[in-house]
């Protein structure tokens, strides 16, 4: 496999209730220190250490759409069914 046409991508998953500023820094120096070209924010369905969301999954999804504008290398998926 040629690495220079490989892409390096790292997963940052959690339920993001809400997404903050604390999340785009995990994911710039993740970045950097990974040498990553693209992160994916998993988002999952609920924190499994919170007895209650604050958001509901589509508010949060929608809302760290909003928050990654500015970082094209951040991406947001939903996985679970």
């Amino acid at each position: 496999m040629n690495r220079s046409n490989s892409n390096k991508i790292g997963i940052l998953g959690g339920s993001f209730d809400p997404p903050h500023k604390g999340h785009i820094k995990i994911s710039i120096e993740s970045k950097k220190k990974f040498k990553l070209d693209k992160i994916i924010w998993a988002i999952t369905k609920k924190n499994p250490f919170k007895s209650k969301s604050n958001l509901n999954l589509k508010d949060r999804i929608i809302l760290s759409k909003k928050i990654i504008q500015k970082y094209p290398f951040i991406k947001v998926q939903f996985f679970e069914k």
